[in-house]
C-alpha cells in the first residue's frame, strides 16, 4: 500500500514548493528526494501536534487538486499508517487511513509552513530546521 491516490490542496502544495527551497542543499544533486521528504516531514508534524484525528481540513485546504502519487511506500507507509491508528485509537480502515494521512499532511505542512513564513518574514532563516522540530 502507499499514498497513491491522496490528492493535497492547491494551497498545500504550493506551501511544499516553497519549502522544499530550505532543504535542496540537504540532498544531491537530485531534488526527487526533496518533495518526498517534506511531505513526510508535515505528515509527521501533524502527527506529533495532533491530539487524536482531526476532524477537519485547515481553511483554505479543502479542494484535492494535487494527486502526490506514491510518496509515501513501503515501510514509510506502513510506521505513518500504525501511527495514524495510534492517534485514533481504533482499528481504521485502508480508505480512513490515507483520510487522515491527507488530514495529517495539510496540517502539518501548514504547521511548518507558518514556522518558515514567519523566520522567513523576520530575515531570520539560520534556526529554521531547529524550529521545526519543537
Amino acid at each position: 500500500m502507499d499514498s497513491k491516490g491522496i490528492k493535497l490542496s492547491k494551497l498545500t502544495k504550493t506551501r511544499i514548493d516553497n519549502l522544499m527551497g530550505e532543504f535542496v542543499d540537504t540532498f544531491d544533486e537530485s531534488s526527487k528526494d526533496v518533495r518526498p521528504f517534506v511531505v513526510k516531514l508535515g505528515l509527521s508534524k501533524g502527527i506529533a501536534n495532533s491530539k487524536g484525528l482531526y476532524t477537519k481540513l485547515p481553511s483554505g485546504c479543502e479542494s484535492s487538486d494535487w494527486e502526490m502519487g506514491a510518496i509515501i511506500s513501503g515501510e514509510d507507509f506502513t510506521i505513518f499508517k500504525h501511527l495514524i491508528i495510534n492517534e485514533a485509537g481504533a482499528t481504521l480502515t485502508d480508505s480512513d487511513i490515507k483520510k487522515q494521512m491527507r488530514i495529517f499532511i495539510e496540517h502539518g505542512i501548514e504547521s511548518l509552513y507558518t514556522v518558515w513564513e514567519n523566520h522567513h518574514n523576520s530575515g531570520d532563516l539560520e534556526d529554521f530546521r531547529i524550529k521545526i522540530l519543537s
